[in-house]
């Protein structure tokens, strides 16, 4: 995959549609005569904790369905990716899994899951094998296509196919599905951090190493960020 999203031009993007959306809650209609009511307080733009995340029901590695709310009570570390994924999605789980083993005892205070954007191809089994190369209490996630969709976009997560040519297909090999690779699934690379209570706190952008990311995890583990 050669697509790498940048946060800034990301977080304007996201920041973009936060202004349009709050100037059309704030626009105001002028009543012709003297008797209008005052219009009311604009509002404020959303808070930040509601722009990504929300509820959702999967099908984890294992075959069983899952929920959000079956980590209540622990931080979650969610990233969005594909088991075909040549570099990025390796790369972010393992600086994942470092992360994870340099906390020690305290990242039982933390829930990594891997969505997959691919559901096509990432079936339970396929996910299985996956996952276990990494940290391990990941947590592989999977759905239809319509279930996919939704909590991408919850997430506010880029994902399209990208055909490829034959000569595109000798740097992918076979597909973990026994077909033969002929799309690349680009996606968003940031990693995001949840709350305990499902609320948004953080983002971590691709390339972030095991070390930063457990340092900024201690302190929010702590109360202290």
């Amino acid at each position: 995959m050669r697509i790498k999203v940048s946060i800034a031009a990301f977080m304007a993007s996201v920041l973009m549609c936060v202004g349009t959306a709050f100037s059309a809650e704030t626009s105001v209609t002028h009543e012709s005569h003297s008797t209008a009511k005052k219009a009311d307080k604009p509002k404020s733009p959303p808070a930040l904790n509601a722009l990504f995340g929300g509820p959702f029901e999967l099908k984890d590695h294992k075959g069983n369905t899952r929920k959000d709310s079956d980590w209540d009570g622990k931080f979650k570390l969610v990233f969005f990716g594909y088991t075909n994924c040549p570099a990025i999605c390796p790369t972010t789980l393992q600086d994942m899994t470092d992360a994870l083993d340099l906390l020690g005892d305290d990242a039982k205070e933390i829930q990594p899951l891997f969505i997959t954007v691919d559901p096509e191809r990432d079936t339970v089994e396929v996910l299985e094998e996956y996952v276990s190369s990494f940290y391990p209490s990941l947590v592989g996630l999977t759905g239809t296509e319509d279930q996919i969709s939704k909590v991408a976009k919850s997430y506010r997560v880029q994902r399209h196919k990208i055909l490829l040519s034959e000569e595109d297909h000798s740097g992918h090999g076979s597909g973990h599905g026994g077909g033969e690779v002929n799309y690349d699934a680009a996606h968003s690379t940031l990693t995001y951090l949840m709350s305990r209570d499902g609320k948004f706190l953080t983002l971590f952008p691709y390339d972030t190493r095991g070390e930063v990311m457990a340092k900024r995890l201690r302190g929010y583990l702590s109360g202290s960020s």
